[in-house]
């Protein structure tokens, strides 16, 4: 429909395709009301985000892979209040120190492969064990597609002038998770300081916010 309606050159331009398409089927206050639109969708796109994120967050908390503390569920909402701050806090200050499109290309390239390696353990558990039990079936296409575009995600932030350095302090990061997960989470490897730490940290927190570690 872009192409039907608008010319090359606006095409080509850095004014948003979708303003101008509107300003030419509805006029200027098609503007307004695709701005409103799209605003509306984005936030409420970003609600539903949060609320599986910290779901998310919470589930493996309670589970042991991430600190105790995540796994907080408010006792009277069933809500992971903690989960929720966290997100917030992170993601705003993710907002201050960089700009959109440097944010849009990290979290391509830092959440994208993960995607893609759920999506080969849905294939080799289709091999491996083809009679382990399923809430759902679903065709093999489906986690194929997935790999491919997590690898295309993956691959299309390195593709610029500063791709080196942002590639080198992202593995940094996504690297420095190992270290972290043995110290802290592994059973085998972590520091009694560190465990009697997030323990004392988990039962302040519930306390506060009224919550308990709970998988419900």
């Amino acid at each position: 429909s872009y192409h039907t309606v608008l010319p090359m050159e606006m095409m080509n331009s850095d004014q948003p395709l979708a303003s101008e398409l509107a300003k030419v089927y509805i006029g200027q206050g098609g503007v307004i009301l695709f701005a409103i639109t799209v605003s509306l969708s984005t936030v409420g796109g970003k609600i539903v985000a949060f609320m599986s994120y910290s779901r998310n967050l919470q589930a493996a908390g309670a589970q042991g892979v991430l600190p105790s503390c995540f796994g907080l569920l408010n006792r009277r909402f069933r809500t992971p209040l903690l989960a929720l701050i966290y997100l917030g806090i992170t993601t705003g200050i993710s907002i201050l120190i960089g700009d959109v499109y440097n944010l849009i290309s990290y979290a391509s390239y830092t959440k994208f492969p993960f995607y893609a390696l759920c999506a080969v353990g849905v294939l080799l558990m289709r091999r491996t064990k083809p009679d382990y039990p399923r809430p759902f079936r679903v065709s093999p296409v489906f986690p194929v597609v997935t790999v491919l575009f997590g690898v295309f995600m993956f691959v299309t932030p390195l593709i610029g002038e500063d791709w080196l350095m942002s590639f080198i302090w992202l593995t940094v990061i996504l690297l420095l998770g190992i270290p972290c997960y043995y110290l802290c989470i592994h059973q085998k490897h972590r520091l009694n300081i560190l465990v009697n730490f997030s323990d004392r940290v988990t039962k302040t927190l519930g306390e506060l916010m009224n919550s308990e570690v709970n998988l419900q």
